[in-house]
């Protein structure tokens, strides 16, 4: 993105981002310097897609969530937009 001639890293929530292809696109937008939301049920598995998203160049934040619950998802975006800003991508998986 960019942001008066400055190029800004893109904060992006990923749903799913514990395993699978969520695991696998938080690390390929972390490889880009991303900004990623990681939400999932299981706080153990979205602490290691953090963990993985650092070593490769992003900066993340947990947020474990149910997504079929609407307020979950509403406290999660809530989560993330004061930590990076408004999300620029929502990826749901």
């Amino acid at each position: 993105m960019h942001l008066r001639g400055q190029v800004t890293a893109p904060v992006v929530v990923i749903t799913g981002a514990s395993a699978g292809v969520g695991r696998a696109l938080s690390r390929a937008y972390a490889a880009r310097g991303a900004r990623i939301g990681l939400i999932a049920r299981g706080r153990d598995g979205l602490e290691a897609t953090r963990e993985e998203v650092e070593r490769a160049g992003g900066q993340a934040i947990v947020c474990a969530a149910d997504v079929a619950n609407a307020a979950d998802v509403e406290a999660a975006a809530r989560t993330v937009e004061q930590a990076f800003g408004v999300p620029d991508i929502w990826i749901n998986n």
